[in-house]
């Protein structure tokens, strides 16, 4: 009897879960989901590059300059010192084909210590950094999507006009109408100075 070609799976993402070689392309083709998200980081480790999940589409991130890396990690421990569980980089799961990764985000409680992705309602204050490319990203888009997930606090990290290494950071609370309302700034260094954390 003669044999057919194989029955290759129809989806790109199907046949990559198989072991073929798939390209690129054709795996970003299709709408992905929180689900795919572990084959994306495997795919991305070492690159420095990372993501976002938005509506199905992988949005890919130059990888942090130096003050935007060095201003996460001054905020988180400032967090910390305040007694707050706060980790960087960690995905907010808002819908299964959106996850944004906040630079830093404050938790109610010890999050599991494998998990990378957490549920907003678990999640007391978010903190963008912003960046040359970001400003309205942060200020107005991931603003909308973090309230909409009902997260508490909101805070939005810029540069310092004329102090080259610091930050200030305006605070955001979740109002009565469900969008975030501003109640102050700070200057990083000022708050780092008053919990000894610089």
């Amino acid at each position: 009897a003669q044999r057919g070609p194989p029955v290759l799976p129809d989806s790109a993402r199907a046949r990559y879960r198989e072991g073929m070689t798939v390209p690129l392309a054709e795996l970003l083709a299709e709408p992905l989901t929180e689900d795919d998200l572990d084959e994306v980081d495997r795919a991305l480790r070492g690159t420095g590059i990372h993501y976002e999940l938005d509506e199905g589409r992988l949005i890919l991130m130059s990888p942090m300059k130096s003050w935007h890396a060095d201003v996460s990690a001054r905020v988180r421990n400032l967090l910390v010192a305040q007694g707050r569980i706060a980790y960087q980089e960690q995905g907010m799961r808002l819908s299964h084909r959106r996850v944004r990764f906040p630079d830093v985000a404050a938790f109610r409680a010890h999050p599991h210590p494998d998990a990378g992705r957490h549920d907003p309602a678990d999640v007391t204050l978010v903190v963008e950094v912003i960046s040359v490319d970001s400003e309205y990203e942060d200020r107005v888009t991931k603003a909308n999507l973090y309230a909409d997930a009902g997260i508490p606090e909101y805070w939005v990290v810029d540069r310092r006009p004329g102090a080259e290494r610091d930050a200030v950071i305006e605070f955001f609370r979740l109002g009565p109408g469900g969008g975030y309302q501003r109640t102050g700034e700070a200057v990083l260094s000022d708050l780092e100075q008053r919990y000894g954390t610089r």
